[in-house]
């Protein structure tokens, strides 16, 4: 069965253009983008293009920048570039982004209270009204029986009176299924994946059609009928959306599930806290994101410098960090973002993900802490557990290193779990201990020779540069130190713990 993999209201460039022209902006598509959807918009700078995804808006200083360019973009003057393009003239590129953030997040709060909807449990008909409600038309859903599995209560004001009733089961109206079955074009109607318009007969209302599809089977539809408004090219993207999210719902009526649903975050939460959920809420969480149970996953914390309220800025940095990290799962807990990455599905380095999140570090006074990567959403608390540590370094740290990941402190969380049993300078190789002692009491710097020497993996010309001495007068050094403390440096073992307790006695005991 093919993975479903969870739909978010990204319109098209032709989406954008008519809502544009319906807030006052009188533009035109110049050169077609197909299906490519948008998640957001972005002033062209002198700091190069955004991703593919989000769309420029351009001014006529930006020419030179988008010439040739495969980005999308909205200008105020043409430009000669090979994205789509949509062209508004007698109008300021601030205009324009400002009316271009606005559809964004227009479509996100529309996005945020369906899934609100969905994950508190609500049945279709709730889900029927809320989408009626937003695209300002009647709907149903139906399966593939034409059996009604919900609707919205407008559409018994369209179509009244042709319901037929079968012990419980209301069905669709009969005039809309012998429409449907008696046009000749029907049958290629169940294999669309993108919701599409219907034309009834002339005499009855028009159509919008998203499939309910799990995988490669058809189970049902949902169905908007033009009543209200005329419809909208962004309308169509919403109907699919809705039939996503209803699907998910008949999966749950169908599972059995009538007691109190818990949410994604709830689900989530349970696995950053090593709880075990029902394997059918973790299936569908895993069937939502489009990822696999075994998947490499990556945990980020992000918290504020200055403790505070959750407040403006809190909800802004979620939703930025859904632009910056659009596959991944963010959860605001706590006075915490918590972004969790799956590396199977995207490709991120260590370096990408420090060079993403320093300017929201910087804009918004955070610190984050990053985690090791592990294996499967089992090794999740593992992933979340490095995640606060690194960050509650980032915090003893302080300055300017604004994101720390797990393996720049292992070695000191490694240790720090020994506190208990024994202090710290009991864990140092006496061989360090006797070589101090002997340096202070002859004037030796055998000491600073054996770590120099450590420090650069035994490398003689590397370590005599270090120490700024003749190359004979190093391999004197080493052989006489060895006399006073009798060390195996070809045993790893021994070299490690040497190494060890040098990291210990340079950061005072692990104080710092």
């Amino acid at each position: 069965m093919e993975e479903r993999v969870l739909k978010h209201l990204y319109p098209t460039l032709e989406m954008l253009a008519e809502e544009l022209n319906l807030a006052g902006f009188t533009c035109r598509v110049v050169r077609e983008a197909g299906e490519l959807r948008f998640r957001g918009a972005r002033r062209v700078s002198g700091q190069g293009l955004p991703a593919q995804d989000v769309i420029c808006v351009a001014g006529p200083e930006d020419a030179a920048i988008l010439r040739g360019s495969d980005h999308a973009c909205v200008t105020t003057t043409p430009v000669a570039g090979k994205g789509g393009c949509i062209l508004c003239m007698n109008r300021t590129p601030e205009a324009l982004l400002d009316a271009l953030l606005d559809i964004f997040e227009r479509c996100r709060e529309m996005e945020v209270d369906i899934d609100g909807l969905v994950y508190r449990g609500a049945d279709p008909r709730q889900l029927c009204e809320l989408g009626a409600a937003l695209l300002e038309n009647p709907i149903c859903i139906h399966d593939d029986w034409f059996v009604m599995v919900a609707r919205s209560a407008e559409l018994a004001e369209v179509m009244p009176p042709d319901y037929v009733m079968s012990s419980s089961k209301e069905f669709m109206p009969r005039a809309i299924v012998e429409d449907f079955k008696n046009e000749g074009e029907y049958l290629e109607t169940y294999v669309h994946r993108t919701a599409r318009l219907w034309d009834a007969t002339p005499q009855g209302p028009r159509c919008l059609y998203a499939n309910l599809w799990e995988g490669s089977v058809y189970r049902g539809r949902l169905l908007v009928v033009e009543h209200r408004r005329s419809f909208r090219k962004l309308d169509f993207a919403l109907a699919e959306l809705l039939a996503q999210r209803a699907l998910m719902l008949l999966d749950r009526s169908r599972s059995g599930q009538d007691r109190a649903y818990r949410s994604m975050d709830d689900v989530v939460l349970d696995l950053l806290n090593g709880k075990t959920p029902e394997p059918r809420e973790e299936g569908q969480l895993l069937a939502m994101l489009g990822w696999r149970r075994d998947d490499r996953l990556l945990c980020m914390r992000l918290e504020s410098q200055v403790q505070s309220e959750a407040g403006v800025a809190d909800h802004a940095l979620h939703s930025d960090l859904f632009q910056v990290f659009p596959r991944g799962y963010i959860l605001f807990s706590g006075h915490q973002q918590c972004v969790l990455l799956n590396l199977d599905r995207e490709t991120l380095t260590l370096t990408m993900l420090r060079h993403r999140l320093s300017p929201l570090c910087r804009d918004y006074c955070l610190y984050a802490g990053i985690s090791s990567p592990v294996r499967g959403t089992g090794e999740l608390h593992v992933a979340y557990l490095q995640s606060r540590v690194a960050l509650e370094r980032a915090f003893q740290l302080g300055g300017e290193r604004w994101a720390i990941p797990f393996s720049d402190c292992a070695l000191e969380y490694m240790l720090a779990r020994t506190r208990e049993a024994m202090p710290p300078d009991h864990l140092v190789a006496p061989e360090l201990y006797t070589l101090i002692d002997h340096d202070r009491e002859k004037g030796t710097q055998y000491y600073e020779t054996l770590r120099a020497f450590l420090l650069n993996e035994r490398d003689i010309p590397r370590t005599a540069e270090a120490l700024i001495i003749h190359r004979t007068t190093l391999l004197y050094r080493l052989r006489k130190l060895q006399a006073v403390v009798a060390i195996d440096l070809d045993d790893p073992a021994r070299r490690l713990h040497l190494l060890i307790s040098l990291w210990i006695l340079d950061s005072g005991g692990m104080g710092g």
